[in-house]
């Protein structure tokens, strides 16, 4: 009898999840190089486990990264670029230590760094010379600026960091990443090298989210988890009548 509720519980808490994961997807539909998650039961369910201990139902519950390409979006920032393949670029966070990221929306701060979201240097760092205006970058990941007399100069090379795992890398938040055991080892290349795609400049990447797959899993989910609580009430029925019987 308790095989029936932990079973039932089991699925309560695996749609639960699911509920959450596309709860936050849509969330940041609109963000910016985000990346969508998705939940999965890993591993089988044990049949024979006792109530108070292994999978009496839906197995082990896992959150995965998904790293697809998200679609450009122009923004005709000189600064600005896109990612079209599963590569990130490294920047250096407030701790000084090496984090990767796809949001390509550069700017240049008041000590005239190239700088990455919320003010975070590039790694290699670039510096715009003074005298020299409108930095860019273009689809190889070179960065230039305009000298006095109005020519572009190179300034700097962006490089691309590609792992052999990428759901594998820890998630910071604000779109960065850190490498971890479990990422593999990296390759570096320039944009539009040999293995590496070009990147496309004046644009950043969307959100990778389908709404519409969303909202289909959120309606799959509330769907089992009703099931599930249904299992539950009925389980929960059957043990009390059991337990009448014995009185």
């Amino acid at each position: 009898m308790t095989s029936i509720l932990g079973a039932a519980a089991s699925g309560l808490q695996l749609n639960q999840a699911v509920l959450e994961a596309v709860g936050q997807n849509l969330a940041n539909a609109n963000s910016t190089a985000y990346k969508k998650v998705r939940v999965l039961a890993e591993g089988a369910p044990d049949a024979t486990a006792s109530p108070d201990g292994g999978r009496l139902g839906v197995a082990e519950i896992t959150r995965d990264q998904i790293f697809s390409v998200g679609a450009p979006q122009t923004t005709d920032g000189l600064l600005h670029f896109a990612i079209t393949d599963d590569t990130f670029f490294r920047v250096k966070d407030f701790d000084d230590s090496i984090v990767y990221t796809r949001f390509g929306a550069l700017d240049m701060d008041s000590e005239r760094n190239v700088v990455a979201f919320r003010g975070r240097l590039l790694e290699p760092p670039v510096t715009v010379p003074d005298g020299m205006t409108q930095p860019a970058i273009g689809p190889s990941g070179v960065l230039s600026a305009l000298d006095a007399d109005g020519v572009r100069q190179e300034i700097g090379q962006l490089t691309l960091v590609r792992f052999m795992n990428p759901q594998g890398l820890e998630a910071l938040g604000d779109g960065l990443y850190r490498e971890s055991a479990n990422s593999g080892a990296s390759t570096e290349g320039a944009p539009a090298s040999d293995g590496f795609g070009a990147i496309t400049p004046g644009a950043v990447e969307a959100a990778n989210v389908d709404i519409a797959e969303e909202f289909t899993n959120m309606i799959i989910a509330q769907r089992a988890y009703q099931a599930s609580a249904k299992t539950f009430s009925v389980g929960d029925e059957m043990l009390l009548i059991a337990t009448n019987l014995t009185r």
